[in-house]
C-alpha cells in the first residue's frame, strides 16, 4: 500500500478570505501550488476536485472544517487526507485456474487421472553391420573412459560419423549401438530423453529434419576430443 498525502494551509485575512497552499506527493509526482483571496467554500470544492483527479477515483468528502479556525487570523490548519493505492505487486497478477466444479450431488468432482505416455520402444537395425566398424565401438568408449549417461551417447554420435558417416542419431541407433556394447539395460526407460538434454541443454547436439533425430555439433565434437586418460581439457 502507498499512501499519498494532501496537504492544506490556510491563513485568513479576517474577512473569510485567505491564502492556499496544497501539496500532493506520492512514488511519482509531486503538485505544489498555492491559491490566494479564495473564499473557503470554492477552495474546498477546487482541492476536493483535484485530489479525485490524482487519486484516480471519487474520494468521500470529509466533515465541513470547523468554522472557527477558518476566521481565525494568523491561524494554520493542517488537512491531511490519504489515499490508498494498490502496487503493482498488490494487483492479481494472471489468470487464476478455476476452481473445480461440484458434482451433481453436491460433492467434490473426483480429479481425472492424468494420462500417461509411454516412451516409444526402439527398434534394432540391421544395417549397418556395426562390427565391421574399423574402430569397434567398445575399444572407442574405453579410450574415452566416460560414465555419464550423455557423455557416452555423445561418444556413440561421434563413433557413427566417424566410421560410418551417419549423422542423424535417433534411439534406434543409440538402443542398437547399445546391443553391441551389452549395455542396452543401462538405457533409461525414456531413451530419447538425453538426447532432448543434448540439444536444449548442453546444446552439444541440434535438431535434425527427421522428426525424434538429433545431429551432434562441432561443439560435442570438441567435448567428445577431450574426453580419455590421454586427452588434454582446455
Amino acid at each position: 500500500m502507498v499512501t499519498r498525502r494532501g496537504k492544506e494551509e490556510s491563513n485568513t485575512n479576517g474577512n473569510g478570505k485567505g491564502k492556499i497552499k496544497f501539496r500532493y506527493m506520492d512514488s511519482e509526482r509531486l503538485v505544489d501550488f498555492s491559491v490566494e483571496n479564495m473564499a473557503g467554500d470554492s477552495v474546498t470544492d477546487g482541492l476536493h476536485s483535484i485530489a479525485n483527479a490524482l487519486a484516480g477515483r471519487t474520494l468521500p468528502r470529509k466533515g465541513a472544517p470547523d468554522p472557527k479556525r477558518q476566521l481565525a487570523g494568523g491561524t494554520t490548519v493542517d488537512v491531511e487526507e490519504e489515499v490508498d493505492t494498490l502496487e503493482p505487486e498488490d494487483q492479481e497478477q494472471g489468470v487464476l485456474d478455476p476452481e473445480p466444479e461440484g458434482s451433481e450431488d453436491g460433492g467434490a468432482e473426483t480429479p481425472k487421472p492424468k494420462r500417461v505416455i509411454k516412451p516409444k520402444a526402439p527398434k534394432l537395425l540391421t544395417t549397418p553391420n556395426l562390427t565391421e566398424a574399423q574402430v569397434s565401438l567398445t575399444d572407442f568408449l574405453k579410450q574415452k573412459n566416460v560414465t555419464e549417461m550423455m557423455d557416452k551417447y555423445s561418444v556413440v554420435a561421434v563413433w557413427y560419423k566417424e566410421q560410418f558417416q551417419i549423422v542423424d542419431i535417433n534411439i534406434d541407433r543409440i538402443f542398437t549401438a547399445f546391443k553391441v556394447l551389452g549395455q542396452e539395460s543401462q538405457l533409461p526407460t525414456d531413451i530419447e530423453k538425453p538426447l532432448k538434454n543434448l540439444t536444449y541443454v548442453k546444446k552439444w547436439f541440434e535438431k535434425a529434419k527427421a522428426p525424434n533425430t538429433y545431429n551432434i555439433i562441432w561443439l560435442g565434437e570438441s567435448e567428445v576430443g577431450k574426453m580419455g586418460a590421454g586427452a588434454v581439457k582446455a
